[in-house]
């Protein structure tokens, strides 16, 4: 078993969230704690598989718990608990910069029961995703990769565009690769980063207050420039398309979940397959399940691509990189503190 503990400043809010994590198999609730102190107190002599934490406690501590667990080179997975108030969210993404893995949105009511399962679900598919981090070997990996021979490598100004795909982790490992990059890549970036609706454009503004390249939200119908970023909105599908005049533009709209999931990396990849542009340069990172895998093997019988994935050992989640590896359609693997570098190998800057 699996053991949690929950911390929020709402006796209700803790027993909810008990009795769902109670019901969920592998999983029992170890402790619970009304703040960051006692949170503290319990983890300093006790040890926990994972931690389910209301990010904006009374208190204004939980940030802080994040900060000393990662102080103290402490890796215990943190599903932070949001609200979607611009206050939270902000909060959301210092959280998920100091270590928390997922953010789940818990219902502004509980009244509304469309809401509460919502949640409900939520919650239980991000501790599917820490009991998938758990038997992750964390070996930390040099990750070579299967590479390429250098006469089969596209040449890099025929690039049209950089796609990311990650989930679980994903918030920390963009933060750490992005800054990474050079200013001039000489092509967009985009990413299907699976986040609840809300909290994509407050992760793009603190990516981009760290980072060389623009960061930013996509907006419906804006043309995609070179050297920027573009991150897909939260709770909304994201794909690419053409202007009149051949530009690569996004399309950011609202239908219904495939998957499960909105946006979806494999939605993404494959409306690449219907725009002119030929050369992709694709990456993976950490993640929970397939997503992506489906959409590159689309799009690698219609353009040519090359395909970067992160490797085992630097995942949150080794589940969206392995994925893409055991159906061969990986290029290269490489840790997460290598991925800038061989996004810009590739592109040859």
């Amino acid at each position: 078993m699996l053991n949690v503990l929950v911390v929020d400043d709402s006796a209700l809010m803790r027993k909810r969230m008990c009795d769902i994590i109670d019901l969920v198999p592998q999983f029992t609730v170890a402790d619970t704690a009304r703040d960051g102190k006692s949170a503290l107190e319990l983890l300093s002599h006790n040890s926990y598989d994972c931690m389910v934490m209301n990010v904006y406690l009374c208190d204004g501590s939980g940030i802080d718990v994040l900060k000393k667990l990662k102080d103290q080179g402490r890796h215990i997975p943190v599903i932070a608990i949001s609200s979607a108030v611009r206050e939270d969210r902000e909060m959301t993404i210092y959280a998920l910069e100091a270590g928390a893995v997922e953010v789940v949105v818990r219902p502004y009511r509980f009244s509304d029961s469309a809401e509460t399962e919502k949640f409900r679900r939520s919650l239980v598919n991000a501790l599917r995703a820490v009991a998938d981090g758990s038997r992750n070997t964390r070996n930390h990996l040099s990750g070579t990769g299967s590479g390429m021979d250098e006469d089969r490598r596209k040449v890099s100004n025929r690039y049209s565009l950089v796609a990311i795909a990650c989930s679980t982790g994903g918030p920390q490992a963009l933060n750490r690769m992005i800054p990474m990059l050079p200013a001039h890549l000489g092509v967009p970036v985009v990413i299907v980063q699976h986040m609840p609706e809300g909290f994509t454009a407050s992760l793009a503004d603190r990516i981009d207050s760290e980072s060389r390249v623009a960061v930013r939200e996509a907006m419906n119908d804006e043309v995609l420039l070179p050297d920027c970023v573009y991150i897909a909105p939260g709770g909304r599908h994201f794909t690419i398309r053409e202007d009149r005049t051949g530009r690569m533009q996004a399309h950011v709209y609202d239908a219904p979940p495939v998957h499960n999931l909105r946006p979806c990396a494999d939605v993404m990849y494959e409306s690449l397959c219907s725009i002119s542009h030929d050369n992709i340069l694709c990456v993976v990172l950490t993640g929970m399940g397939a997503d992506g895998t489906d959409g590159i093997s689309k799009l690698k019988k219609c353009k040519h691509i090359y395909t970067i994935t992160q490797d085992e050992g630097s995942c949150v989640v080794y589940g969206m990189p392995r994925s893409v590896k055991e159906k061969g359609l990986s290029d290269e693997t490489v840790p997460i503190t290598e991925i800038a570098r061989a996004i810009s190998k590739e592109l040859g800057v």
